[in-house]
C-alpha cells in the first residue's frame, strides 16, 4: 500500500492522518524517491507535454468519458484497459493523481480508477506549480512507457444506477448526498431545464470540499463537521449534474471511512427520466 511504502520510506507521521489518499508535496516527493509508486497526471495531454512530475505518465480525466452514446457517462471497461494499459498501469499499481487547479478532474479520476478495480489510489493535494515552486523535478516531451496487461473489472459497489438509487431513496440506511449548488437542489435553477433534486437526498455543495480558494481539500476535521450528518449510513450515494462535482464528495467520504458510490448517471439522467419522483426545496 502507498502509506505502508511512504511510512518504510520516512517516519513521516502525516501519512497516516490522511488515510492513505491525500498527500501532501512532501509525502510524494518521498514516495517518488522511495519507487514503485506511479504518478499519474489527470490535465489535457497537450499541457502534460509541456511540462509534468518527472517519471509521470498522462491519463487524461476527459478520456475516461464514453466515446458512444452519452459523452457524460464513465468510459466502457474496454476504453478503460486500452487508457491504462496504454499508461502502464496494472492491477498492483500503487498510482498518486495529481493536476494542477483541477481537484475535480483529478478527484473524477480518482473514482473511476477505483470503479475499475485499482486498490491502491491517492492524490497528491496540491498542485503542479507548488511541486515547481519546491524545485522539485519536472520534465516535458512524451514518456517512452511501456504497455502494461490489464483487464480491469467494473466494481458495483462503486457505481450507483438509477434502480440503485430509487431503492436508496426507500431505504433509511442509506443516504443520497446532492453535490449541486443550493440553488439547483432548492429547484430555483437547473442545468436540465427539469427543477429540483431526487427526494430524501441532502445538499452537500462539491465547493464544501475544497479549501476557499479551491486548491485543496479541507482538513479531515472540518470533513467530518460537513458529513456528520451521514457518518452512520450504511451505504453513501453522491451525485450531481453529470458525474464529475460529486466526485469530490466521494473523495472526501472515501477520505473519512465511509461507505460510498456515484450515481455516474446523476441529475441529467433522473431528472430527463419520465415517471421518476421530484422534490423542490430544502
Amino acid at each position: 500500500m502507498v502509506l505502508s511504502l511512504f511510512l518504510y520510506a520516512s517516519s513521516a507521521h502525516a501519512a497516516a492522518g490522511h488515510q492513505n489518499i491525500l498527500l501532501t508535496l512532501d509525502e510524494v516527493k518521498a514516495l517518488v524517491d522511495f519507487g514503485e509508486v506511479t504518478l499519474v497526471d489527470a490535465r489535457p495531454y497537450i499541457a502534460y507535454k509541456k511540462n509534468h512530475i518527472k517519471g509521470a505518465v498522462s491519463v487524461p480525466t476527459d478520456e475516461t468519458f464514453a466515446k458512444s452514446g452519452r459523452s457524460d457517462l464513465v468510459a466502457s471497461v474496454t476504453q478503460m484497459r486500452g487508457l491504462m494499459s496504454k499508461a502502464g498501469l496494472d492491477e498492483s499499481s500503487k498510482v498518486i493523481i495529481y493536476g494542477d487547479t483541477n481537484l475535480l478532474n483529478i478527484s473524477r479520476l480518482f473514482w473511476v480508477f477505483e470503479t475499475f478495480g485499482l486498490s491502491d489510489v491517492a492524490i497528491m493535494n496540491d498542485s503542479l506549480t507548488n511541486w515547481g515552486k519546491h524545485s522539485y523535478p519536472t520534465e516535458s516531451g512524451e514518456q517512452s512507457i511501456r504497455s502494461s496487461v490489464i483487464y480491469p473489472t467494473l466494481r458495483e459497489g462503486r457505481l450507483a444506477t438509477m434502480l440503485m438509487v430509487y431503492t436508496a431513496m426507500k431505504n433509511e440506511e442509506e443516504s443520497l448526498i446532492d453535490a449541486r449548488a443550493a440553488v439547483e437542489y432548492k429547484g430555483e435553477q437547473s442545468a436540465t431545464g427539469v427543477y429540483g433534486h431526487i427526494p430524501t437526498s441532502i445538499n452537500i455543495p462539491w465547493q464544501s470540499n475544497f479549501t476557499a480558494n479551491f486548491s485543496k481539500f479541507r482538513p479531515i476535521d472540518e470533513l467530518k463537521d460537513i458529513y456528520k450528518g451521514v457518518e452512520q449510513k450504511k451505504m453513501n450515494t453522491v451525485y450531481c449534474n453529470k458525474g464529475k462535482e460529486s466526485a469530490s464528495n466521494y473523495v472526501a467520504l472515501r477520505l473519512l471511512g465511509k461507505p460510498v458510490r456515484a450515481y455516474d448517471g446523476s441529475w441529467h439522467e433522473w431528472s430527463l427520466q419520465e415517471g421518476l419522483p421530484i422534490e423542490k426545496g430544502h
